[in-house]
This record gives structure tokens, sequence and C-alpha cells, in this order.
């Protein structure tokens, strides 16, 4: 379940953080007042799952632009989806204008289920897709 993060979600937020941060990309969080701080700051939104759903979210494929339009992106897509293939719904969202990211995203099985017309709190719109996992087809 799609939920933005509050006040309530510091531990949550910073546990995960603690978890995901690769000391050479980004260092995590290091208590709960910068967690709060980036809560209260910044739109974040955290996928919440009831019980073992099986949903996976993919929250961010970037190509740098020089190196765009050689097949990547979808490259980076199917090894997304492979390595994912167990679960039992995919979701992802992006801009109704990026036209390229939304193609591919059709091209591979993703169907939009929704228009949210701002739903980072941006003043932007974005579709949601979905696509059914492979564990479904059985």
């Amino acid at each position: 379940m799609f939920e933005r993060a509050t006040a309530k979600d510091v531990g949550t937020f910073l546990a995960l953080e603690c978890k995901a941060a690769e000391v050479k990309t980004w260092g995590p969080l290091s208590n709960a007042d910068g967690a709060a701080r980036e809560i209260r700051e910044n739109t974040l939104w955290l996928i919440k799952k009831e019980g073992e759903d099986g949903s996976v979210y993919i929250s961010n494929v970037a190509v740098d632009p020089v190196f765009r339009r050689r097949g990547i992106a979808r490259l980076a897509m199917k090894r997304i989806l492979d390595t994912n293939k167990s679960a039992r719904r995919i979701d992802l969202v992006t801009h109704p204008e990026n036209e390229r990211a939304l193609n591919l995203y059709l091209s591979l099985g993703f169907k939009i289920e929704s228009r949210d017309e701002n739903r980072f709190g941006d003043g932007e719109p974005r579709l949601v897709l979905a696509k059914n996992g492979d564990r479904d087809r059985d």
C-alpha cells in the first residue's frame, strides 16, 4: 500500500535508510531527528506490506541522456522483471508526457491503472502502471 511518510514513520524510515544506504552512493541518516526532518521537509512515500503479498514497486529507472536510445532502459527493465518474476504484482509510476518510458512499460506488459494529478505533491500528474507477475500465471 502506498502511503506518504509521516512523523509516525520515523523509525521505519530510519531503519530502511540504514539497510539500503551504500556508503559509496550516499550515507544513511544517523538518527531519528534527521529522519524526522527528511519526512517533514520532503515528500517521501513508503510501500507498506500487509502480510506477505509479494508486490514489487519500481521506484526509478534512469539512464544518462548521453546513453539514451540504445536499449539500456529496456535491458534494465527486463533484468528487474526477471529478478522479480516470482512477484504477484509489479507497480511503477511515470509522468504521462514521458512517452518513451510509457511506451517501454506498455511494451513490457504493464497496464495503466490510474492517473493521479498530484501524486508526489509537486503539482505534476503521474500514471500508475501495474503488471501481474509470473507467479499468477501458473
